[in-house]
């Protein structure tokens, strides 16, 4: 079986202040409304939900976390899955060997 891997680099960051947002826009929203319209960016607490989030969705498309390595200070995250499943992996040889793009209009 062929495999394609993937890797990605963990960012941690801390949730956005809205008292700050509403600040900078000069209270035209306050920091209620901006916890209420964008939940994503000023949820308390909510690295351990976006990481389950981001991990389903890489599962969905059928990546299998493989290791979580520190390399060079940074936290990475290796995913492999079986080139099969992914679109690309089904083209016919010809369409692999062709030098046209498969996008390119067909002028014949």
């Amino acid at each position: 079986m062929q495999w394609e891997y993937k890797v990605v680099h963990m960012v941690a960051e801390a949730a956005a202040n809205p008292k700050d947002a509403s600040d900078k826009l000069g209270g035209s929203l306050s920091p209620e409304a901006l916890k209420e319209q964008f939940p994503e960016y000023f949820a308390e607490n909510n690295g351990r939900q976006q990481i389950q989030d981001f991990l389903n969705r890489m599962g969905q498309d059928g990546w299998e976390m493989m290791q979580i390595q520190q390399v060079g200070g940074l936290p990475l995250m290796f995913f492999k899955r079986a080139l099969a499943m992914h679109p690309q992996a089904n083209r016919t040889k010809k369409e692999a060997g062709s030098s046209i793009p498969s996008h390119a209009p067909n002028n014949t």
